[in-house]
């Protein structure tokens, strides 16, 4: 495995691209996905307080 590795000498500029976007893509995916959560879990957190305390202002 080593000589083939020594023997790749060139630069390839578009694998150098792959594995830039592929590390974009890594780092990204996590902060997207517990983003989203996130805010839907806020969302549903004050649509939920916000209809509490609509009934408890309208039975008073």
């Amino acid at each position: 495995m080593l000589p083939a590795l020594l023997q790749m000498q060139h630069d390839s500029t578009r694998m150098e691209n792959v594995y830039f976007w592929s590390a974009v893509l890594i780092a990204i995916t996590p902060i997207v996905v517990f983003g989203g959560v996130g805010v839907w879990l806020l969302r549903k957190y004050w649509k939920e307080r916000h209809t509490r305390e609509r009934g408890v202002g309208s039975g008073g």
